[in-house]
């Protein structure tokens, strides 16, 4: 179970270490265009790819959610009686 537990943990835990530690290590080169380091060009854009995929798991949880406590709503079925037109 430790070792499980400590899988799991490592995973995680060193992808995001590893992300985090890239970004800073490439915001630290200077842009060639303008001279600025590319944190200040990279940070805007990590900001919004992060708020995305909140927003996307956000949303896949409200479904997981809806779709469990939702009863299932019979589909509707196609009229069978003619009325003759």
């Amino acid at each position: 179970m430790i070792r499980r537990m400590y899988k799991r943990l490592t995973k995680s835990t060193a992808k995001w270490w590893l992300i985090m530690g890239s970004l800073l290590g490439v915001g630290m080169l200077p842009c060639p265009e303008c001279g600025t380091p590319f944190i200040l060009h990279i940070w805007p854009l990590a900001g919004i790819v992060l708020v995305v995929q909140a927003m996307k798991k956000r949303i896949q949880k409200k479904e997981q959610v809806c779709s469990k406590t939702a009863p299932a709503e019979p589909e509707p079925q196609a009229s069978t009686v003619d009325n003759g037109e």
